[in-house]
């Protein structure tokens, strides 16, 4: 029996972490008196990591682009938007390709509350168990805790400091995938510099603000089948993760005594 609502959280996580995990490399220490136009791209990409690092919150947000021909991939998010912080509170939602529905999701602490569309829950569970569970829910969010196994893959996607380790790791890359800053463009709307590199195949684009502090603001990885892109926004600003009413919710005990094992 599949595990849908952990299938659809996972599925964020990995995505988002994989697109962005080019930061992973050391760069040099932080140089503050600098301008960014005389410091290498490790250099650069130390102060983002720094940045990062410092976050009390982040908003994360995912496109993927599957080029024609491609294949792979299919439990990818097409789409995902989360905001999350250090005090463990995350809104967002998950939406999958190939018409296979979204997924609302908020985190609290230890709780969680997961509203899946009718199309997910359809795609997610065989014959008329996706039905039943549509019909029993009528829009309402499943309710339970990060300890459910089922639920569990939500901590994963939204925590904040999984996010910013994954980043900001100390993983060091062969001599041959450095990164090499490219010309100053735009992105989000913000003057950028963007920090280049190669890696298993990939194209990968870091894109930094070169006006006000030196963060983050995208990055694409790219292959021969598709593009991620991560837009890193939202850095030390609340997050608004307000748990739905009562009435508005379902807990996870009492859908699965009417499916059974989710």
């Amino acid at each position: 029996m599949p595990h849908p609502i952990r299938a659809a959280a996972a599925a964020a996580a990995s995505t988002l972490l994989a697109a962005t995990a080019a930061l992973a490399a050391p760069g040099a220490a932080y140089a503050a008196e600098d301008d960014l136009s005389r410091l290498s791209a490790e250099e650069i990409a130390e102060r983002a990591r720094s940045e990062l690092r410092d976050a009390s919150s982040l908003r994360v947000t995912l496109d993927q682009d599957q080029f024609d021909g491609g294949t792979g991939a299919l439990e990818d998010p097409a789409t995902a938007d989360l905001a999350m912080d250090e005090r463990g509170r995350c809104a967002g939602d998950v939406t999958l390709t190939r018409g296979r529905g979204s997924v609302e999701l908020v985190k609290r602490g230890d709780e969680v509350w997961v509203k899946p569309d009718r199309d997910f829950w359809e795609a997610q569970l065989p014959g008329g168990q996706g039905k039943a569970a549509a019909d029993t829910l009528s829009g309402r969010y499943v309710h339970g805790s990060t300890r459910d196994g089922v639920l569990a893959a939500v901590t994963e996607a939204c925590d904040l400091d999984s996010l910013k380790e994954d980043l900001t790791g100390e993983a060091a890359p062969d001599e041959g995938t450095r990164m090499t800053k490219g010309a100053a463009t735009t992105a989000v709307f913000t003057p950028v510099i963007p920090l280049l590199r190669q890696e298993d195949g990939e194209r990968i684009a870091l894109y930094v603000a070169t006006e006000g502090p030196p963060r983050l603001v995208q990055a694409t990885r790219t292959s021969d089948v598709k593009e991620d892109t991560v837009t890193v926004t939202g850095y030390g600003a609340e997050v608004r993760a307000e748990p739905p009413a009562e009435e508005d919710t379902v807990d996870l005990s009492t859908l699965r005594d009417r499916l059974g094992p989710l």
